[in-house]
């Protein structure tokens, strides 16, 4: 057996003693850089190799802007450096948009499909029922309404908001499934803003009183303390103003 010089062995421990000052780090892994992919180095941080251009000894290029050997040394000759790439960081898929949504009462079925860049989802409701007289629906062009009764293959319907903001008050439309609380805001605001309202105790649309929507408004822009004669007659013709303006 060969037997090593002195000289031999102190170079040795000169080529693989750790930094002066630094806590000795584990050895390397073995590892072979593949681009695309990341590592981390022996301070911690990551690096992702982002390109191989195949030429001399470092050919691997970080994101770090730092060059690698194939088996990720950061320095070739010398000391071992604290950015050496010492084990493949594992890749984990982050999670995909998470949306949250409403399942309306009395749905049967529901589909959830990808059309070009949009998700799609469709709530069926059930078939083997009409919906209750007073609901209020949601059909496929967007308009919502409130049911009447089956017509055919036609829903008769109390009160009605088309997709453009045209309200009807009794009527034929396409049949469609319960709304949600969300979408059927809209037709209570547009009911509200023409001075009607439902009610459902009658399964009536109402005329709201002048002076009942007087006192409301009125209501939300007084604070409750007295107020002169003269005061009252200067708010609600504020208030005429205002409903001029939604006119």
């Amino acid at each position: 057996m060969k037997t090593s010089t002195a000289k031999e062995r102190f170079a040795y421990l000169m080529y693989n003693r750790p930094p002066a000052g630094r806590v000795k780090t584990k050895q390397m892994k073995t590892l072979k850089l593949e681009v695309g992919k990341t590592y981390r180095n022996r301070k911690g941080e990551e690096v992702k190799i982002v390109k191989n251009d195949g030429k001399g000894k470092f050919p691997y290029t970080g994101s770090d802007g730092g060059w690698y050997t194939e088996r990720g040394r950061f320095l070739l000759y010398g000391e071992i450096s604290s950015r050496d790439l010492i084990e493949e960081v594992e890749e984990i898929p982050s999670d995909p948009t998470r949306h949250t949504f409403a399942i309306a009462d009395g749905v049967k079925t529901m589909t959830i499909e990808q059309v070009g860049n949009r998700i799609v989802v469709k709530m069926v409701p059930k078939e083997d029922e009409d919906p209750k007289p007073g609901g209020v629906m949601i059909n496929t062009h967007g308009s919502v309404y409130i049911f009447k009764e089956s017509d055919g293959d036609k829903h008769n319907f109390y009160a009605w908001l088309g997709e453009s903001g045209r309200l009807s008050i009794s009527g034929v439309c396409e049949p469609g499934r319960p709304a949600t609380p969300e979408e059927a805001q809209p037709l209570f605001d547009a009911l509200k803003k023409a001075g009607k309202r439902w009610n459902p105790e009658t399964m009536q649309v109402e005329d709201v009183p002048e002076s009942t929507r007087i006192l409301e408004w009125v209501e939300g822009h007084l604070n409750d303390v007295y107020y002169s004669k003269q005061c009252i007659a200067k708010m609600i013709g504020y208030y005429l103003k205002y409903r001029e303006g939604e006119k």
